[in-house]
């Protein structure tokens, strides 16, 4: 990865935005990443409870999420996570805007995002046949 995407996320790191998300395809280095789909089905394997399952994934989703911010040197406090598709199973109940609303107001989040964007959204898969997330109202960049 170049030195002017780095300079591009060091920026965007420190400026004063609500939010801080960094939308990207490639990988960067330096950053660990934790891929959440299997983290959290990993997590899920043993339960066996289905009537309250929303409220165990948010439980697990935070411990897994909490536990995975790490310090960059110049980035600061930052989680990184990629293959988010569980977040999206109905029956789990996960809003993904509020999700990333809320892991990026503290932290810098990074999202390794497969789907397609646009400037006021984002689509799981395609735009198309996907899911729209709209992101307007949160500070982000795509990589």
């Amino acid at each position: 990865m170049n030195n002017a995407i780095i300079d591009t996320i060091r920026s965007y790191a420190n400026s004063q935005s609500r939010n801080k998300i960094v939308f990207h395809r490639n990988e960067i280095p330096d950053i660990t990443t934790i891929d959440l789909g299997l983290s959290l089905a990993t997590s899920l394997y043993n339960f066996k409870e289905t009537s309250n399952v929303s409220m165990v994934v948010t439980a697990e989703l935070s411990k897994i999420l909490s536990s995975a911010v790490t310090k960059h040197q110049e980035f600061g406090k930052y989680l990184s996570v990629e293959n988010p598709g569980i977040l999206f199973e109905p029956a789990l109940k996960i809003d993904f805007r509020r999700f990333m609303d809320s892991y990026s107001q503290n932290n810098l989040l990074f999202v390794k995002w497969e789907g397609e964007t646009d400037a006021d959204n984002i689509y799981f898969l395609t735009k198309e046949r996907g899911i729209n997330i709209n992101i307007q109202n949160l500070s982000h960049i795509v990589l």
